[in-house]
């Protein structure tokens, strides 16, 4: 079964009858005490205070979650995914089915619910520009197009009790980063909905969330000021402001409040880590909850499959094959007609990385001792192999202090090469099945990666890191580790090196020369011998002058020997570019003569991956039938054996010839046994690379080990996704994060958009708000803000209609609106990305002309979307069209998310002219007027990326992330303005 640390399958336990071994989400005390609503399991439960008996009111496949109480404590609202996106359904205490109230394809959180039935959520709308925080909406409890609830973004939002003011969180720093300490942070900001005035009521430079009000008008809420999340109480006068002192109501100093509620006479609920708890008049009591409940998913799962080959490996003789599946190494017999596989490794941890030590005797790599370690499987059944055995035996090889990655057996099978931990490599002896005399070859903080044996077993090839990230690929020897040459030298970057058969020559990746400075990989080759390289083509297509006389050799394995040969003096001068076709050329391997490389690459014209063969001295490249989307393969002899989607095939390097296999195994998860190994691959992943070896001063085993039950405990996908992501949020540092896919099958309703903003009236919905350049927008349409629709598709809209409902399943087709008047229009829906894309450029547009009004039109704007391709050639387009004419730019990465553009950009910006030019026929008179032309200059011609000489202003904010800080630190210590 395949186990990653980014795609995990359910976890599911048994029953949950203790506590300790019970963990809930958002466990939400109803207003008048008495109940406690949650979610486990993936359902909303609630809990009778008096009796400690627990109900189950959803049972359904989607995750449920984040119940809210209404103001009688007889209803509850909460978020499913049942429909596809996440959203709000309502229900009673009874039960039943829950009624669905939104259905906005975004992501839908309610965060209160008042008396006079309306509830307030968070979404992201037709308003949402490029900020990351959401807008506040709100929505009737018995049905109706939602509306926003007030035009400052934030989440979280409650009311206080006498209706006039909202407590609301700004700040999108992730919750999970219990010790953050920076810009991002969250606050509580209360909104007085008579004055409109807003008043913050945090400034701690730690998060602070979740406001909550009792029936005083005391407002509760989280913060970290303390280093770990408890619970404050503040009190707030009558205009919003804050009272005196906050009170911490809370002093955990380990393991922080991971949420809580509060009713109306002041007593709450928390719950921290796997446990929860009732504080109430000051005393605070540890609560023991019985839930004893079957699954919602199955505990394991067989399944027989036809694809899904991650690696694979053919034994010396050629008969068998290793291939591993789901993270189980399966044997078959290379025959077309036999599909049967053995599974060899069977253990309900990871199995990868198979390789042939002899034709009895399988290698693999596992982690089924608590780390990656190398083993091999053998059948003791003498009478079969392992395509058949049901008798085998495991064997572990090696035993190291860190993981071991990439086992690599030399040509000749007595050697083998591996990498321990991030840097290390290692050569070692193989002999009767055993792993002897390791060696170091290579100790760095960079590992060797795509390691590739030389045909003689006596050099390896690799590619490598520098300080300063610049990878290189370098030939060393197999049996002297201090002769080792760097073949490459260059500043851009190599990879993915490659043997010839005739060992004269080594092929590699790289993007030296791709279009705009590096960004296209080529196939490009070095010469190992200077004679070699000394030859023309037509020297190689018509030989020597003195043709050498060939004699026949009576031992064929003589015949056949190859002795690698080196000159060492500037390798790095003989090297040849392969291919230099638009996009990347990957995979290079050699024909069996050494005469050819086949290539992957992508046809510029039917945009699909394909194969081609190209001979070393030019020549216009091939197409190779029947080969695309080579995946992990293996040499045997002159035939190729690989994987394309998850399917084996064979490639005939003499004939050119394909050949499919089939291939049926059989595999059984246990999915608490999965659970386990994900979260231990996890563990090791972040004690191996996290960037300091300190963990910012943090004890990553204790966490480790105080989280590792928690995780475990889950009982869902989206449990095990928070409480992983809890943890590694106690590192405090950014770029880190747990995702996986769910397990549960639930509908797809996909909502076509308008580019609307409506709100409900008497017989239907009136438009308060078309997004420009939208559907609803073109000139063919007519409609008009105050236009009243009353009929989708002949369905009438009425007071409790959700407009959005009425637009299921549309995305892309034609409808039908029916206004007040009469008038029907016939519209083409559109998809979320389309109008989320429109929702940019309508706020690109509005900054632009604020940019033009504050300057008195003496400043251009633009704004970079990303660090990515994509935004930087908007940009280079963008640097003429906004500045032209003007005196300056503005240029704006607020709200950016980050990539890899920042040095591109600061290419463009940091050029300093050194001349001026002025052409022919522009000045009658060229001595006295020239300097009427200094800011011009052929830079078009001459630079490799657009150039700007004009005043810079820069705009960031607290979201501009990863690598648009990187920027903003740039622009700031490069001086630019």
């Amino acid at each position: 079964m395949k186990k990653t640390l980014c795609i995990l399958f359910t976890v599911c336990n048994a029953f949950f009858a203790i506590a300790q071994e019970t963990l809930i989400r958002t466990p939400t005390i109803s207003p008048d005490a008495t109940k406690m609503a949650f979610g486990f399991d993936g359902d909303i439960w609630v809990l009778d205070l008096a009796t400690n008996q627990s109900k189950r009111l959803t049972i359904h496949q989607g995750y449920e979650s984040n119940p809210i109480w209404n103001s009688k404590s007889n209803q509850l609202v909460f978020n499913s995914n049942r429909s596809g996106d996440t959203n709000i359904f309502k229900t009673d205490l009874n039960g039943g089915i829950p009624k669905q109230l939104t259905y906005y394809p975004t992501a839908n959180i309610p965060s209160f619910w008042d008396a006079d039935g309306t509830i307030i959520f968070s979404s992201n709308r037709i308003y949402k520009g490029t900020e990351r925080e959401a807008s506040i909406y709100k929505v009737d409890e018995n049905g109706e197009t939602p509306n926003r609830f007030m035009t400052a973004l934030g989440s979280q939002a409650t009311i206080s009790p006498d209706g006039n003011l909202v407590a609301f969180v700004k700040g999108t720093c992730r919750i999970s980063r219990e010790d953050y300490n920076g810009p991002a942070q969250r606050d509580v900001w209360i909104y007085n909905i008579t004055t409109k005035e807003y008043h913050q009521i945090t400034t701690s430079k730690k998060n602070d969330h979740t406001p909550l009000w009792d029936e005083n008008n005391n407002l509760y809420y989280i913060g970290s000021e303390s280093g770990r999340y408890n619970i404050y109480k503040t009190s707030i006068d009558a205009n919003g402001k804050k009272l005196g002192a906050e009170n911490q109501l809370t002093t955990l100093k380990v393991n922080g409040v991971l949420s809580f509620s509060v009713s109306n006479n002041g007593t709450i609920i928390y719950n921290s880590g796997t446990e929860v708890f009732r504080l109430q008049d000051g005393a605070t009591k540890k609560m023991d909850l019985n839930l004893a409940t079957d699954n919602r998913f199955e505990l394991e799962e067989t399944k027989t499959v036809s694809g899904d080959i991650g690696d694979l490996n053919v034994s010396p003789d050629g008969k068998l094959i290793a291939l591993s599946i789901k993270g189980e190494i399966f044997v078959k017999e290379i025959d077309k007609d036999k599909t049967t596989t053995n599974n060899v490794s069977n253990h309900t941890f990871r199995d990868d990385n198979p390789f042939w030590i002899d034709n009895n005797t399988l290698g693999f790599l596992s982690d089924r001792s608590g780390q990656n370690e190398l083993y091999k499987v053998v059948s003791t059944d003498k009478k079969v192999n392992l395509s058949r055995s049901l008798k085998t035996k495991v064997t572990q090889l090696t035993k190291s202090n860190i993981d071991v990655f990439e086992p690599l057996l030399s040509p000749n099978r007595e050697k083998i090469s591996y990498r321990i931990g991030r840097g290390q490599l290692v050569i070692a002896n193989i002999k009767e099945g055993k792993i002897e005399k390791p060696k170091s070859f290579s100790d760095s903080w960079a590992s060797a990666n795509g390691v590739s044996w030389s045909p003689d077993s006596k050099y390896i090839a690799y590619s490598q890191q520098d300080l300063d990230f610049d990878s290189e690929i370098y030939i060393q020897s197999a049996e002297d580790a201090s002769i080792k040459m760097n073949v490459s030298m260059h500043p851009r970057s190599d990879f993915s090196p490659a043997w010839s058969p005739d060992g004269k020559k080594l092929s590699f990746v790289s993007n030296r020369a791709g279009d705009r400075g590096g960004i296209n990989y080529d196939t490009w080759m070095v010469w190992l011998q200077k004679t070699d390289w000394e030859k023309t083509k037509a020297d190689f297509k018509e030989g020597d002058y003195y043709q050498p006389t060939e004699e026949k050799s009576k031992d064929k394995k003589e015949e056949q020997e190859v002795v690698v040969k080196i000159d060492e003096d500037r390798i790095f001068d003989r090297l040849v570019q392969l291919t230099s076709w638009a996009g990347n050329e990957l995979g290079a391997m050699f024909s069996e003569d050494s005469k050819s490389v086949y290539i992957s690459a992508t046809n510029p014209v039917t945009n699909q991956n394909g194969f081609y063969k190209v001979e070393i001295t030019g020549g216009t490249p091939t197409e190779v039938k029947g080969v695309s989307n080579v995946g992990s393969s293996n040499f045997h002899k002159s035939t190729l054996y690989y994987s394309s989607k998850g399917k084996l095939k064979s490639f005939d390097l003499k004939s050119d010839k394909v050949s499919s296999f089939g291939h049926s195994a059989t595999y059984t998860t246990d999915f608490s046994k999965l659970n386990e190994q994900v979260f231990e691959e996890g563990v090791r992943a972040i004690t191996a690379g996290f960037y300091d070896p300190k963990y910012h001063g943090y004890n990553w085993d204790k966490i480790v080990k105080r989280y590792r039950p928690w995780v475990l405990t889950a009982s869902t996908k989206q449990d095990y996704s928070f409480m992983f992501n809890m943890m590694l949020g106690q590192l405090n540092a950014s770029h880190m994060g747990y995702r996986g896919s769910t397990p549960e099958e639930t509908s797809e309703d996909t909502i076509g958009l308008l580019g609307l903003d409506v709100a409900n009236v008497k017989n239907g919905v009136e438009i308060k708000y078309i997004l420009p350049n939208s559907v609803a927008a073109k000139t063919n349409v007519s409609l008009k803000l105050g236009d009243v629709i009353t009929a989708v598709n002949g369905k009438k809209i009425d007071k409790n209609t959700n407009f959005y409902s009425l637009l299921k399943n549309t995305v892309n087709n034609e409808i039908l609106l029916t206004l007040i008047d009469g008038t029907d229009i016939v519209l083409r829906t559109s998809s979320t990305g389309t109008i989320r894309g429109l929702l940019y450029e309508e706020w690109v547009n509005s900054r632009k002309k604020l940019v033009e009004e504050f300057s008195n039109g003496k400043l251009g704007y633009i704004h970079i979307q990303g660090m990515n391709l994509p935004s930087f050639e908007r940009f280079e387009r963008e640097l003429k069209a906004s500045g032209y004419g003007k005196k300056g730019i503005v240029i704006d990465v607020r709200n950016n998310g980050g990539g890899w553009t920042t040095d591109r950009l600061m290419a463009v910006l940091t050029v300093k002219q050194h001349a001026y030019t002025v052409p022919r026929g522009a000045t009658n008179d060229l001595q006295k007027n020239n300097k009427n032309f200094a800011g011009n200059y052929p830079f078009n011609e001459r630079a490799i990326l657009s150039v700007n000489t004009k005043p810079l202003v820069a705009l960031a904010n607290e979201s501009s992330y990863s690598n648009a800080e990187i920027f903003a630190h740039a622009f700031k210590s490069l001086a630019l303005r």
